[in-house]
């Protein structure tokens, strides 16, 4: 029986874990709901801060772009964050880069961490959870997400080959699986050189529900493009499950679920929201520490985002739409496989 994996708006949650102050990751980048999070905490909540101030390496605009991120490091000094707790880091980083910044957080003391996943690309973000839950001195985690309204009509452009993220390789020597699972987003960026590349027994889709509009549509053409690869290349076609997008626990339940446990092999990749990634990235660390087949984690990582990804937090009342997910408490990791 999996242990009881405690979800919810942040404020909720964090109400409810009384104690010693938290430290926080999160990301200060060009759209307004990056940093609306740490806005509503304050510094003065906090114990260690550290923003990554991530550079797309091929922007659109690099004027807008600069002129952005300054109006996000002034939002942050008026909210008390210091200037030297806005790291400046490349999009592409390496994986000591990522996971230095934790190591630097338990070396200041810090044994409680949110991670805000908001704004941070997925080849950042799975690192870093794996680096968080891998640090003895790291009693409690949190991820935290932020929903957005008014996303952009094209959120990235200038997509880098399929790849493994960092530390997420799983076993080079297998050539084949018995799952390739598939997080339904909006771009279905490289999913022919997935399919091409990755062959499986079956292939599964992971659809978030409800979308809502235009993200409803959006993921059906996500849909209706993988069911046009697979029909064309003769690959027998997907069964997908509808899971509710925040549900992260549900989501971590069901690729257990396709997987017997993590003992049939798979391999994963996480296009859908940022919340049903979490999940993924959680079912890939726990089967590596069951010693269960090693997942690897596809990903086209793209080079530009959107300058307005979103136009704004969705707010409830006057605080952030915000949940966040207890990854471990007091010590126990609550995401395993059975």
């Amino acid at each position: 029986m999996q242990p009881f994996r405690p979800w919810g708006q942040i404020d909720w949650l964090l109400g409810r874990l009384k104690g010693r102050a938290w430290s926080m990751i999160g990301c200060s980048g060009t759209e307004k709901r990056s940093i609306s999070l740490a806005g509503h905490l304050g510094r003065a909540a906090l114990h260690h801060v550290r923003m990554i101030e991530i550079r797309d390496p091929q922007p659109l605009d690099l004027k807008a772009v600069e002129e952005r991120l300054a109006e996000s490091r002034a939002a942050l000094a008026a909210a008390s964050y210091a200037a030297d707790e806005i790291v400046p880091a490349p999009l592409v980083a390496d994986l000591d880069m990522i996971t230095g910044i934790v190591a630097e957080l338990v070396q200041a003391g810090s044994t409680r961490l949110l991670i805000d996943l908001t704004s941070l690309p997925k080849h950042w973000f799975f690192p870093l959870i794996r680096a968080a839950l891998a640090e003895a001195a790291i009693e409690d985690v949190i991820a935290c997400y932020t929903a957005g309204v008014g996303y952009a009509t094209t959120l990235s452009e200038n997509i880098s080959p399929l790849r493994v993220l960092p530390s997420f390789a799983g076993d080079a020597a297998r050539d084949r699986h018995g799952s390739l699972i598939i997080g339904i987003g909006f771009e279905p960026t490289a999913l022919d050189a997935l399919l091409a590349d990755q062959q499986s027994d079956a292939i599964r889709l992971i659809f978030p529900f409800p979308p809502g509009p235009p993200g409803h549509h959006r993921n059906w053409m996500f849909v209706k493009h993988i069911e046009d690869l697979t029909s064309k290349n003769q690959i027998d076609p997907p069964d997908r499950v509808h899971i509710h997008m925040y549900d992260c626990p549900q989501i971590f339940d069901a690729l257990c679920a396709m997987t017997d446990g993590g003992t049939i092999s798979s391999a994963i990749a996480p296009y859908g929201p940022k919340t049903m990634s979490l999940a993924m990235c959680l079912f890939a660390l726990a089967a590596e520490a069951a010693e269960r087949p090693a997942v690897p984690v596809y990903y086209a990582q793209p080079l530009r985002y959107a300058l307005d990804y979103t136009a704004d937090a969705a707010m409830r009342g006057d605080a952030p739409d915000a949940v966040g997910y207890c990854l471990r408490l007091a010590g126990r990791d609550l995401y395993r496989v059975a």
